[in-house]
């Protein structure tokens, strides 16, 4: 009878406990931000926009030329740089960790034809970074269109969000700005759908580009379920890490979400050490922007790749050494293949890590520009020898450019055979080669990646693809999804697959370049395999099962017929990663990163429930099993 009574008077303090965890707790809990209401400009005012900072040259004046509804509109103009535009500060009006829709209407003015971005800045220090939220081509004739996306906002002291336009002199307007909480399901995918990362198990690693928001929900669910290696989209390059000072090393961000995927037994690929794009400007440059002398440069990168590449030893399986140092179009390849570099200067296509190498070069010794990829392998391999360690590229199916990164390999390889600080005379210094594979449905031919393969299959070092999209459209022209356009991104996606499995025995890694169409960088042309909801589109079923998938088994998904396969036509240059603008202070967007509640907050399931009664509030707490642990390293001799 006592025990009863105990018993009821314990349920008796629960059932109060949690009565009081009603009252108490939304007393204790922030309060939800309301909605941004629509800014539509009609009380004469820029309602709070301004240009992106003291360097950004953009005017705002509220118009009445035209307007998408009602009277006014901003008209932007003055624009001096791609980044430059219209921004709103946001962080004392969104709540953190919630997701939001984001619409604005803009109209072009000048020139006829351009690339509109609605991104998001978080941070305003040396943590700071740039998130495309959604992108659209448009013309002058096609008049007001909408930009609208999703975004998941972190907890920061400082965000904006801002619309920019890649033609650093267009004049644009915008009118009827909302922000308001999302409705409806949100992201969610189907956890009953076959993780890809098991049925290639037996081939190679299947893998993504995460952001930060990656690692919360449903999202990180999908993560979870079907990728077992990952790739930092921003937060492992030169200037997420190297800060914008000497020595400000910044690891804040990344290592919590290290930490994350090695408990979940994901494994890392480190993307990326060297690049001539998004690096800080200590690394090779003085103050007033003109490069320093080889032995500075020198110093700088064996100092910073000391730090980062020696930080992360043990945690990454490979890295990414040296990124896109060849021109972006090599048609024929040249017999020196140095000449096909990108080389000092300060255009697109230049490098200042080859213009800070050659400056003090001993040409009569033989020194050239070019001894900074060297360099940059050799003190990659003294840092962390148990990575493997890559040289990565895009338009990397040209004859020409596939060649003299083949000649470029090799060559290299037989240099450090005889390198005194070479320790593992079997072992091959560039022992990866990146097919960053960028592709577009207009103008993709899988043979070029075959002859790709079987090319660099011949330097003996393993192959990787390691940014896999393919967007719809052609180069600076995507196109909407319709249904047609998905059935040939879809089988474009099976036939590169069906190339893959065949190449297994070098290829040891395939990332595709995102979780979803709205977050990633070419959202525009709707590249990859789930939509901006989570929902599985055709080319999910031609990765899963591409023999099957262009057998016709999955025609019923869509009620389509797979017909003939895609006509492919002579192909053009993918675009490349986004380059950075000449202001340091604001490099435009690239890979879309957004960022999750913290990381306590994590799901995790095959786990027991644990219940934790806290004053006045009841805490669910789980904690769980991790995935299969994968380790691959080819190491070729």
């Amino acid at each position: 009878m006592r025990k009863y009574i105990k018993i009821k008077q314990w349920i008796t303090y629960f059932l109060l406990i949690i009565m009081l965890a009603a009252v108490i707790s939304p007393a204790l809990s922030p309060a939800a931000a309301a909605d941004l209401e629509a800014m539509d400009f009609e009380d004469g005012t820029t309602m709070g926009f301004t240009a992106r900072n003291e360097n950004d040259t953009s005017v705002l004046t509220v118009t009445d030329e035209m307007a998408h509804s009602g009277t006014y509109s901003i008209l932007v103009t003055g624009r001096s740089a791609g980044w430059n535009g219209p921004s709103i500060n946001v962080e004392d009006d969104i709540e953190p960790g919630v997701q939001y829709t984001i619409s604005v209407w803009v109209h072009a003015k000048t020139p006829d034809r351009s690339n509109f971005r609605l991104s998001t800045q978080i941070g305003n220090d040396a943590n700071v970074t740039y998130h495309n939220i959604i992108q659209r081509q448009t013309t002058v004739s096609e008049g007001w269109v909408e930009l609208t996306g999703t975004y998941v906002f972190p907890d920061d002291d400082y965000i904006t969000i801002y619309i920019e336009n890649d033609a650093s002199s267009a004049e644009f307007y915008i009118d009827d700005v909302s922000i308001a909480q999302t409705t409806g399901g949100g992201f969610s995918f189907d956890s009953s759908l076959p993780s890809l990362a098991e049925v290639y198990k037996d081939y190679f690693l299947i893998g993504s580009a995460y952001s930060r928001a990656d690692f919360a929900g449903q999202r990180f669910e999908l993560v979870r379920h079907h990728f077992n290696v990952m790739t930092a989209g921003n937060y492992m390059k030169p200037d997420a890490l190297g800060g914008r000072e000497k020595g400000a090393y910044n690891f804040a961000r990344i290592d919590p979400l290290i930490d994350i995927l090695e408990d979940e037994g994901i494994l890392s690929h480190g993307h990326t050490l060297v690049w001539h794009s998004q690096s800080p400007d200590w690394l090779n440059k003085n103050a007033d922007g003109t490069v320093l002398t080889r032995a500075e440069a020198r110093a700088n990168m064996q100092e910073f790749i000391n730090t980062v590449a020696g930080h992360f030893a043990g945690r990454v399986i490979s890295w990414d050494v040296v990124n896109e140092a060849f021109q972006t179009s090599v048609h024929t390849a040249p017999s020196d293949w140095r000449s096909a570099l990108r080389k000092g200067g300060t255009s697109n296509d230049s490098s200042a890590w080859f213009g800070a190498y050659e400056n003090g070069a001993d040409t009569d010794a033989g020194e050239s520009g070019a001894d900074y990829i060297y360099d940059a392998f050799v003190f990659t391999r003294l840092a962390d020898p148990g990575a493997i360690l890559y040289y990565n590229d895009f338009n990397e199916t040209e004859a020409g450019k596939r060649e003299v990164i083949a000649k470029m390999t090799e060559e290299l390889n037989e240099k450090w055979k005889t390198d005194p600080r070479n320790t593992e005379p079997d072992r091959l210094l560039i022992e990866g080669l990146g097919l960053q594979a960028h592709y577009w449905t207009d103008s993709l031919d899988v043979r070029d990646v075959s002859d790709t393969i079987n090319r660099w299959k011949r330097t003996g070092a393993e192959l990787s693809i390691t940014e896999l999209d393919i967007p719809m459209g052609s180069w600076n022209n995507y196109k909407s999804m319709t249904d047609a356009l998905e059935m040939t991104q879809a089988r474009f996606y099976a036939e590169l697959f069906i190339l893959f499995k065949r190449n297994a025995d070098c290829i040891a890694r395939v990332t595709i370049w995102g979780i979803d169409d709205a977050t990633s960088w070419r959202s525009a042309g709707s590249p990859l395999l789930f939509e901006g909801d989570g929902t599985e589109k055709l080319a999910f079923y031609a990765v899963m099962d591409p023999e099957g998938f262009l057998a016709g088994d999955y025609n019923d998904i869509r009620n389509t017929e797979s017909g003939e396969p895609p006509v492919t036509p002579a192909p053009t240059p993918p675009a490349p990663e986004p380059t950075p603008a000449p202001q340091e202070t604001l490099p435009p967007p690239t890979q879309d990163e957004t960022t999750p509640p913290p990381p306590e907050e994590m799901p995790s399931d095959n786990a027991m429930p644990v219940i934790f009664i806290i004053v006045g509030a009841i805490v669910l707490v789980t904690g769980g099993a991790g995935a299969a642990y994968y380790v691959i390293k080819k190491r070729k001799g």
